[in-house]
Parts: structure tokens; sequence; C-alpha cells
């Protein structure tokens, strides 16, 4: 199951962590500032899973969490501005990504996130159509 869903599963991680930071630090509500950071992780862990691995393009849903966290780190700084509670929002943000990027992922195609691929962008395990 990691070696498929490695990567939804290291974004629903950052999505749990984002909401169980939001609903525990501070007051232990969740303000709109923390609610806009749990719907943004959210579409985070929805948008690595959806996203297919294609032959050309493995890096899709590492590029989904680098976009909804750069869109994170932007809510953050805007809504609620920066302080010393907000910084652990962005490590939360940083570390979905490279959890994203780390994981292992094989989409329903076949396409595996660390597969090789030869000059034409098949993946060397499959013959190259010409």
């Amino acid at each position: 199951m990691i070696r498929k869903y490695g990567k939804a599963l290291a974004a629903v991680a950052g999505a749990v962590l984002t909401v169980a930071y939001g609903a525990l630090s501070g007051d232990q509500r969740i303000e709109s500032d923390e609610a806009v950071q749990i719907a943004i992780a959210a579409a985070t862990a929805v948008g690595v899973y959806l996203v297919p691995l294609a032959p050309r393009y493995r890096w899709a849903k590492t590029a989904v969490a680098v976009v909804l966290s750069v869109l994170q780190v932007l809510a953050t700084v805007i809504l609620g501005g920066l302080d010393s509670n907000e910084w652990i929002a962005l490590l939360l943000a940083a570390l979905t990504v490279a959890g994203v990027g780390a994981a292992p992922a094989v989409s329903d195609n076949g396409v595996s996130a660390h597969t090789p691929r030869t000059t034409s962008g098949e993946p060397a395990s499959s013959p190259v159509r010409h």
C-alpha cells in the first residue's frame, strides 16, 4: 500500500497534522485563517491522490503539493500574519512537500514515480513505440 499510495499518504499525513495543529494550538478553536490552512492541506491531499503519474510527468504529484504549499504560505502570511505559531504551519507545508516528493507511488497505468525513463520519456521497462 505504501509503495502504491505513498505520495497520497504523505499528503494525507500533512493534512492530518495541519488539522491537529489548527485544532490544538493556541485557543483550541479553529479560526478563519486556520480553516483556510486546513482547506488547503485537504486540497493538497486530494490533488496528490487524483493526479495520475504519466511517463513524461512523473513530477506532477509533487508539483501539486508544491503549488498548494505555496498557496498555503501566501494564505498564512496574508490572512494571519507571520508570528511564531504560523511558522509551524509553514513547516508542516514544507514537510508535506518533502514527504510527497520522497514517497513512492504507482498509478493504475503502471507508471512509478521512481522508474527510470528512456530518452523518449517512456519507462525503461516498457517497450518504446514509434
